[in-house]
């Protein structure tokens, strides 16, 4: 499958509902966002960690703004993605935890507040971060999905990914040191792969997926539809 990056981002800005609506009008079948926490504790879309707000020359740290000053910007909190989901059934998320977030607020708080948040929709959202005690934590609350996000192919042999068993290993395109990516008990999902001769080449070394930052021009792309089938 192809999975948006942070939406239809070429038509729309990344990590909002207008993007998440761009991709799906293109037909994907799977959308990826970034969460950040307002210093009350609420997720919302939204990747970087520093933001600047109208009227200020200079940034703040995302996690210092309360989300009276957040509304001031064209962001959506993540409860209107997850009522944007509950109509979009047949749309698979992948939900990106920064590792500044788990270590600031706690990767049991973090876990906690988005399986609640979630709660009906948690089978449609992966959750994903290149930390694994995250992701053993979401599994042992019975969290349906789970992504690691790893740096180098070797990495899917360590014990503590064997054993975790992730659904889905993540990896950068120019990270990988093999030939082809080896099998196991998960799917691999390359990024960020942006013309169709990247989703072919990747298909041919094992990508099951590919996340992509162009969704339109993929979406044309004969080639691309014809070795993942969308």
């Amino acid at each position: 499958m192809l999975i948006a990056h942070r939406g239809d981002k070429v038509r729309q800005p990344a990590n909002t509902i207008a993007a998440f609506e761009a991709a799906h009008g293109l037909g994907t079948c799977a959308i990826q966002i970034d969460v950040r926490f307002s210093a009350d504790g609420t997720p919302w879309c939204f990747h970087d960690d520093q933001v600047q707000l109208p009227g200020h020359s200079s940034t703040r740290a995302f996690h210092q703004l309360h989300d009276r000053e957040l509304r001031q910007l064209p962001l959506n909190p993540l409860i209107q993605v997850v009522d944007w989901a509950s109509c979009h059934r047949h749309l698979d998320w992948f939900i990106e935890v920064s590792a500044t977030c788990l270590t600031r607020l706690g990767t049991a708080r973090v876990v906690e507040t988005l399986m609640e948040l979630l709660r009906a929709e948690r089978d449609s959202f992966a959750l994903l971060t290149g930390n694994h005690h995250c992701l053993r934590l979401a599994r042992s609350r019975n969290w349906h999905q789970v992504a690691l996000k790893v740096d180098r192919v070797a990495r899917c042999l360590s014990p503590e990914v064997v054993t975790l068993a992730p659904d889905y290993l993540l990896i950068r395109d120019k990270r990988v040191e093999t030939a082809e990516l080896p099998p196991g008990p998960w799917q691999w999902v390359v990024y960020e792969i942006n013309s169709a001769e990247e989703a072919v080449h990747w298909r041919t070394r094992g990508a099951h997926h590919i996340l992509t930052g162009n969704l339109p021009l993929l979406m044309r792309s004969r080639e691309a539809s014809d070795v993942y089938e969308f």
